[in-house]
């Protein structure tokens, strides 16, 4: 979801956007770079912790991008 849409949606009073598959498309990206790299292959490489990893940092770090852009930072 573009940057602009999202702010002209959070001005128009909209206070719900999913984000799911934005966050799917990420943890997929991450996982799907350490495969091809052949990590999975070296050592332990196999543990679906380290496998893993990779996604969950990308879906971390865009869930802080994410937060930014809709103005949620400090108000939980």
């Amino acid at each position: 979801i573009p940057d602009d849409m999202i702010a002209k949606a959070i001005s128009l009073g909209v206070s719900k956007i999913n984000v799911n598959t934005e966050c799917q498309l990420s943890f997929a990206d991450a996982t799907r770079k350490y495969i091809e790299a052949g990590k999975d292959l070296q050592g332990k490489g196999f543990d679906p912790r380290k496998l893993l990893k990779g996604g969950r940092d990308n879906i971390v770090a865009r869930a802080k991008e994410l937060m930014e852009e809709f103005g949620s930072v400090n108000k939980a």
